[in-house]
């Protein structure tokens, strides 16, 4: 239920940083290491996927977004369904100040590809909000999973089939993420979604 969303190759006997620790919930304020972190969050993502199921709201609307986030890991996670106000080291996300004008800006932006005016197909509408909420990055962790669980709830709400997520190769997980990634930058830096789509769909 939860594995087809992790496309995580850490390893589980890193001892978490610091920097980790002091975000948990009081709950798991005592993990120590990497793999009691990813069992506990793919706990708490049981749980959220159970909440998502019964719902009947638009998942095309930022604030169902936020809402998603914060149920995957509000169990684990203080900063769970929060807006991320630190720069992270990677330049080709947001900064936080660009967070909130260019969510709205891509919440206004799936909905038109999704409608009849544009013309577009819907799975390249689905590949380009997923590179879109990555790029933007709006939380502090959890930004993959939540928007990959996102991806396959708005098709799932608009008829549109399901993601598969490159199945027939996640089996080797460091070969299924490296594709990934590959096809994600080539989205965001060249505007060419067509390995996306595929990684997406196939």
């Amino acid at each position: 239920m939860v594995k087809r969303f992790l496309f995580n190759a850490r390893d589980g006997r890193t001892p978490l940083p610091e920097e980790f620790k002091k975000d948990l919930t009081s709950a798991y304020a005592h993990l120590l290491l990497g793999g009691d972190l990813d069992e506990a969050e793919e706990e708490n993502i049981v749980d959220g996927l159970v909440w998502l199921e019964d719902q009947k709201n638009d998942p095309k609307d930022w604030m169902f977004w936020e809402k998603l986030h914060k149920k995957l890991f509000e169990k684990v996670w203080k900063w769970a369904g929060k807006i991320r106000l630190h720069e992270l080291m990677n330049d080709e996300f947001n900064q936080p100040a660009q967070i909130n004008e260019n969510i709205k800006k891509l919440e206004g932006d799936l909905k038109y590809w999704l409608s009849p005016e544009a013309k577009m197909f819907p799975e390249e509408a689905i590949a380009r909000f997923h590179e879109g909420l990555l790029t933007i990055h709006p939380f502090s962790n959890g930004n993959g999973r939540t928007s990959r669980i996102l991806a396959e709830a708005i098709c799932k709400f608009e008829g549109i089939r399901a993601p598969q997520w490159r199945a027939e190769i996640k089996g080797d997980a460091k070969e299924h993420r490296n594709a990934y990634i590959a096809a994600l930058t080539k989205a965001r830096r060249e505007k060419d979604f067509s390995d996306l789509i595929r990684f997406i769909f196939e």
